[in-house]
């Protein structure tokens, strides 16, 4: 499997978010103007095989740019050639790097400068931003949805959930609903439940439950039959 070093961009990077890379004008940055700015992180990745799929999406497939559906095809990609541990992932810097550095391309697909309500502002978060804000940065987004809602392997939750905005946004928006096994029973739930405000119930009231009970000590029987329960209860 081929496996490339990622690198992480210096804060001073911000620099490169211009008008010119947000509309394209600027395709890609050079090795050497980017060399100014990066740094190698003990981490591999295989971004031929996530290239590759990216590649499909902007060139092959029937997704417009902007749809939505982007990210229930490429954030289980991104999670599964981007194999880094939950800790190292949160260092936005490596991010920033592949928004900014090495597919900018994409970013600009998913997120088109002239697209509806897009700002300056809001079109470099998706360059930049920080991994605390999930609607910001274009990589870590999907990476750590992927991260919340696939069990093991198996990402088929994640492709149902990030196909339904509102559904996904129920979950995410919440701070403490972003663990990985709040996150992929409450997506199973959410992808079964037709009914919107349903979903939102559930996922308001799991978010009061975890301020009163820690998740971290319950075993994942124990933390499906709570959220079940809440489940019924919102219906």
């Amino acid at each position: 499997m081929s496996q490339d070093t990622l690198y992480r961009l210096g804060t001073d990077a911000s620099v490169l978010v211009t008008e010119d890379l947000m509309h394209g004008d600027t395709p890609r940055y050079s090795e050497d103007r980017l060399r100014e700015y990066r740094t190698d992180t003990e981490h591999t990745a295989n971004l031929t095989n996530l290239g590759r799929v990216l590649d499909y999406v902007v060139t092959e497939s029937d997704l417009d740019p902007g749809e939505e559906a982007i990210d229930a095809v490429v954030a289980p990609a991104v999670r599964k050639y981007i194999d880094i541990p939950l800790r190292d992932a949160g260092d936005p810097r490596i991010w920033h790097y592949l928004s900014i550095g090495w597919r900018p391309d994409f970013v600009r697909y998913r997120w088109p400068r002239t697209g509806p309500n897009r700002t300056k502002k809001s079109m470099t978060e998706k360059f930049l931003g920080s991994t605390q804000d999930l609607y910001t940065n274009a990589f870590s987004r999907l990476w750590f949805m992927a991260e919340f809602t696939r069990d093991g392997d198996d990402y088929s939750e994640t492709e149902a959930i990030l196909k339904t905005t509102y559904k996904s946004e129920r979950i995410f928006d919440r701070m403490d609903l972003r663990r990985p096994r709040t996150g992929r029973v409450l997506s199973r739930i959410a992808n079964r439940e037709s009914d919107n405000e349903i979903v939102e119930r559930t996922a308001k009231a799991v978010s009061h439950q975890w301020s009163v009970t820690s998740e971290e000590h319950l075993t994942d029987q124990q933390l499906g039959e709570i959220i079940d329960e809440i489940y019924q209860e919102s219906k």
